[in-house]
């Protein structure tokens, strides 16, 4: 199923038409994601429960270290309570981002079928990890409502936070997923730029005690609107919610980067075929 021509040209050049499209063909996105979901974990005997239980690892390497070695201040809650309630968006996103790396070339079987909308494979990683995303979030969640750092409704705001993630995933889906497939040296660095991007999104710190000016300059990352969103979420009494600047800033920065993506994901579609 395909999205009408009249759409297509309402929308052309904004990225809106292919979000519509995602919706439009959401069963086979879904499909997708469930035949992606079960190939990734077979033969495995945990499963999906191996993408629950890796990420629990650095959250505990993280934490022994900041918090007990440097002795790092995060907030005014221990600092594996503060560094988790990032560092599980941030999961969602850099994996999203990465499995849409090479989903045009790792379904390129797919990319050569006429029709197919080649547009929702790039999205089919966010689903894929959004299953993990939630196991992570509900363990975290239960912690801190068991000590109290929860508080309804802003409990969920997770919901908002979490559409967040999943636009700037999707658009930065767009972009990476179709320059790997033109030039395939791209996904061996989208490790490192993920990793400088890590450091550069306060996760494993906060920007509290920054300068204005930086925390200005910060404000223009949009996953750190996103981290700091839903520490706000599991830990309103510790942690404050977003300003308005920085709201203001991730939807300039997000919706232009939908633009970009989806503008280059267009302009390079037509190399697909002979590229793959």
């Amino acid at each position: 199923m395909v999205i009408g021509g009249e759409t297509s040209l309402r929308w052309q050049g904004t990225g809106i038409g292919e979000i519509v499209s995602l919706w439009t063909n959401r069963r086979a996105l879904t499909s997708l994601a469930r035949h992606d979901l079960r190939r990734t974990y077979a033969g495995t005997v945990g499963g999906v429960l191996w993408s629950f239980l890796t990420p629990l690892i650095p959250i505990l390497i993280f934490s022994a270290v900041f918090s007990f070695g440097l002795r790092l201040p995060l907030g005014g809650a221990p600092y594996i309570f503060g560094f988790a309630a990032a560092y599980v968006p941030w999961v969602l996103l850099s994996t999203s981002i990465s499995g849409a790396s090479g989903s045009i070339v790792a379904h390129r079987y797919l990319v050569k079928r006429i029709p197919f909308p080649v547009e929702i494979i790039p999205a089919d990683a966010v689903l894929v990890h959004t299953l993990p995303h939630v196991l992570l979030l509900s363990v975290t969640g239960a912690a801190c409502l068991i000590t109290g750092y929860v508080r309804f409704p802003d409990f969920l705001l997770v919901l908002y936070f979490y559409a967040c993630t999943v636009l700037l995933a999707i658009s930065a889906g767009f972009l990476v997923s179709s320059i790997t497939v033109v030039a395939r040296d791209f996904q061996q660095m989208l490790p490192s730029i993920l990793q400088v991007w890590f450091w550069l999104t306060p996760i494993a710190w906060t920007g509290a005690l920054l300068p204005p000016p930086v925390r200005t300059l910060l404000a223009f990352n949009p996953a750190g609107y996103i981290v700091s969103g839903y520490r706000h979420a599991l830990m309103p009494k510790i942690f404050a919610a977003p300003t308005v600047l920085e709201s203001a800033a991730f939807w300039i920065l997000c919706l232009g980067t939908l633009m970009i993506g989806a503008a280059c994901f267009r302009r390079l579609r037509g190399y697909f075929w002979d590229c793959l």
